[in-house]
Order: C-alpha cells, then structure tokens, then sequence
C-alpha cells in the first residue's frame, strides 16, 4: 500500500513537486530508514537524528524529539529535528509529561501550540519483561491531523525499530559514558570528528560556522581533556575510548 500526502520536502521517498500529492512507500522508508540506521550504528554515531530524520520527512511533520527514559522515570534529551530552536515546544512538552498515559507503544494527542502529536513508546522486551536503560519515547508533531495513512506508516515503523533499538541504545550508552569521562561536549565532539578527517581548523572552522580562533580553542580544550598536545595523538586517545569511530582500513590498488 502507499501512502498519499501533501509534502514540500524533497527526498528518497518523494517526487519533485511543491505542494502536490506525493507517494510515500511504507516498505521503502522503513528498508532505508533501517539502513540508514545501521550505517550510523557502524559508523559509532547516534541512531535517534537517522531514525527522526526519517519519520519527519515520511509524515511531513514539523519537528521530531528523542527522549531517553530510566527505570526511574528520569528523562534526558537524545536527538531533536530540524533543529535546536524548532524542537524546543515539543521537547519540553515531552519532559513536562514523561511516559504519563503512553500505556501501550503508540498514542495521537491534539495538544495545544504544538498541534498533532503522535509519541512512540520504544521499550524492548525479552520473556515480556522490558530491558533495563533501553526506553525511548519518540514524538513527532505536525499541525494537521495524521490520517490513517501516516499512522499506518507509523506504525510499521515501530516493530523494526523495538527489534533495533537494543543495540541503538548501547551505542548511546557507550557515548554518554566516553563523554562523561573526559567532559567532551557535544561541540568538541563535532570538532574531533572533523579534526579525525583530516581537516584543518581553517576547514573545521568553515564547515561549523565558527571563526578559526574559536575552533584553535576548542582544540586547546580538548588536547586538554584528553591529555595529549596534537592532532595525531588526540584522534589515536579518541578512538581508543570510543569517542570516535575506528578508522576505515586503508585501500589498497589493485596491480
């Protein structure tokens, strides 16, 4: 079945149109939003911006959040889309009620200022008990209401995300250790990623839309934290902690 929607955006699922009746195929966005997924995985990045991504463009939503969940009931930003700033009302409003009335995986509230918003209970489960540090709520907004369509879409998204999230949230898990132990932010981190590739800081500093001075002293804090005083060193300590992914092994030309 596809699903039919009005949608500005362009993307995998979509054809070329501004404001015209797209198709959206339900079995497409989860194979791509999985493999998307999984290469982040591999790559040692987070999976909630991949997995929000996803959601958002596929049901034409306006903003998307993240939210881990303890046993405890403590709740802790993951990953918001678009950005920072239009994300900001959904999240709060998600940290204000928690997992109060998500009972079962998926609910659709009308809630004021926001709009439509649908929360997806991520809670993997082995012998029908849930597995403990694991949770997620996942909610996207939009202004219209979602029909029948978009949560079919929805949906369909869940069960492979359940199956998924174990491994997503351990990746997690090993970031908020590894960045809890040397107090890397998340700007430092973006900085050592680029720093990883290679680049610059005149390079780094372009791609952030920072000025160099500030990128030579995000540098400066991180030989800092890290306990090393250059490049090459730091990515070596970086990787070996899990801040960074491994490298790729190297090509060899074929003779």
């Amino acid at each position: 079945m596809a699903v039919t929607i009005l949608c500005a955006k362009m993307g995998s699922y979509f054809y070329p149109g501004k404001w015209e009746a797209l198709t959206v195929d339900p079995a497409a966005m989860v194979l791509d939003m999985l493999a998307d997924t999984i290469d982040a995985l591999n790559q040692g990045h987070s999976a909630d911006a991949t997995v929000l991504e996803h959601l958002v463009q596929a049901v034409d939503a306006e903003a998307a959040v993240s939210v881990y969940c303890d046993d405890d009931g403590g709740l802790e930003k993951v990953a918001v889309v678009p950005t920072d700033e239009i994300a900001a009302p959904l999240l709060e409003h998600v940290l204000s009620v928690g997992t109060t009335g998500l009972t079962q995986h998926y609910r659709i509230a009308e809630v004021p200022g926001l709009g439509n918003v649908v929360y997806v209970l991520i809670q993997p489960m082995v012998d029908g008990e849930p597995i403990e540090g694991f949770g997620r709520i996942l909610a996207i907004s939009r202004p219209q209401p979602y029909d029948d369509d978009a949560q079919r879409l929805l949906h369909r998204a869940c069960r492979p995300l359940t199956v998924l999230w174990p491994r997503a949230a351990q990746a997690y898990a090993q970031q908020r250790a590894t960045d809890a132990d040397f107090h890397i932010t998340e700007r430092e981190r973006q900085v050592l990623e680029l720093l990883a590739r290679g680049l610059l800081a005149t390079s780094i500093a372009a791609r952030l839309n920072l000025s160099p001075r500030t990128v030579h002293k995000h540098l400066g804090n991180i030989y800092r934290k890290l306990g090393v005083h250059d490049r090459l060193v730091a990515v070596s300590v970086a990787r070996a902690n899990g801040l960074l992914p491994e490298a790729a092994p190297a090509r060899h030309a074929r003779s």
